[in-house]
């Protein structure tokens, strides 16, 4: 099966992490999970099994341990399971090959906690051939190879799935693997460029900033990894929420989050809940003062042009622990671009003793 309009350097980057991604433990880990994953959980899946799948069952399915393959998942499988019923009649659904792959989204995702990555997970383990997995790891590396396909404005997501598979099976079939290791090609590559990222974050431009000793700021880095988690679980407790919600579109509740463009990977993108406004939220992390303004302009631009309708707007907000001359001296002359900080701290006090813990 061809791939129409696929750039020959995007099949062959692929077959070359194809290659290369055998040499790595946690791939081999992944790929020889395969055969007892889908023996442990296709059964549960298939029409006239899934309209009565136990709760536990469904649980277990979205934690790592038992997959063996997805993260994440886990994070709303309170939300997935609340109401069984009709989780169990969206599920039902969703497997129905009689229909149309685009006709048999809508239920599953009026389901609170079901985005893509979750639905079309469980329809790759039902049908392992036929469906691919597509997620913000495989819809990253669609758009950075230019595999991604033309879709609609308002298409609902059923459509966007279907187009977006059709490619995935024509790039499983083009490089001779079945699908759940052409899923993991997506994480080998982004966990490949994560590393490449790492290595340029640890250049310097100024000696004399390096810390010849752990410090305070070293231990706010290594927090930062799990802030925009953080900012996603708890968003409702943060100030941003009052204004602001995480974009969300069909299928998709958590669509701002890492919102992946053809310019790079927005850490987090909001609207406005009551004026035409968009917001880009940049975290800082390692990256120097003018790499995040230059990031968070970039996708501003991209909003800009390819999400804003009608007199829109659109502003950016970069998040670190602190400023520094060169953001303030930068921001100062980018009104549409502000800055919040946020403070981490971690600390241990003596325990009661048995004395004082045994008081009534």
């Amino acid at each position: 099966m061809s791939i129409p309009h696929v750039p020959d350097y995007a099949l062959g980057h692929l077959r070359a992490a194809k290659a290369a991604m055998l040499d790595d433990r946690e791939v081999t880990d992944i790929l020889d999970a395969k055969d007892s994953v889908i023996a442990r959980y296709s059964p549960a899946f298939q029409p006239g099994r899934i309209e009565a799948i136990e709760e536990d069952v469904l649980r277990s399915f979205l934690y790592f341990e038992n997959n063996r393959h997805w993260t994440g998942l886990n994070r709303q499988v309170n939300r997935v399971c609340a109401d069984m019923d009709a989780t169990r009649a969206a599920l039902a659904h969703l497997v129905d090959e009689t229909r149309p792959i685009a006709d048999r989204m809508h239920p599953v995702t009026a389901i609170k906690g079901m985005g893509k990555g979750i639905i079309t997970a469980i329809l790759h383990v039902a049908y392992p051939s036929a469906y691919g997995v597509w997620n913000n790891t495989s819809d990253q590396g669609l758009v950075e190879l230019g595999l991604f396909p033309p879709i609609p404005r308002g298409a609902t997501f059923g459509e966007r799935y279907a187009a977006v598979n059709e490619v995935l099976v024509a790039l499983s079939q083009a490089l001779e693997i079945d699908l759940w290791t052409l899923d993991t090609v997506w994480w080998f590559l982004q966990a490949s460029n994560a590393d490449d990222d790492a290595n340029l974050d640890e250049v310097s431009y100024a000696p004399e900033a390096v810390p010849t000793a752990p410090s305070v700021k070293t231990t706010r880095f290594a927090l930062e990894r799990h802030l925009h988690d953080y900012m996603v679980d708890n968003w409702e407790m943060l100030d941003l929420a009052q204004e602001w919600e995480i974009y969300a579109r069909d299928g998709e509740p958590d669509a701002g989050y890492e919102f992946v463009t053809p310019v790079g990977r927005i850490d987090l993108l909001a609207r406005h809940k009551s004026d035409p406004r968009w917001l880009v939220i940049e975290l800082k992390r390692e990256k120097s003062s003018d790499a995040v303004v230059g990031q968070v302009l970039r996708y501003m631009g991209w909003v800009k042009r390819h999400l804003v309708e009608n007199g829109e707007t659109v502003e950016g907000l970069v998040v670190a622990t602190e400023g520094d001359p060169q953001l303030h001296y930068a921001l100062d002359v980018v009104p549409s671009v502000s800055f919040k900080s946020y403070e981490v701290e971690f600390r241990l006090r003596n325990g009661p003793t048995f004395e004082e813990f045994a008081k009534p």
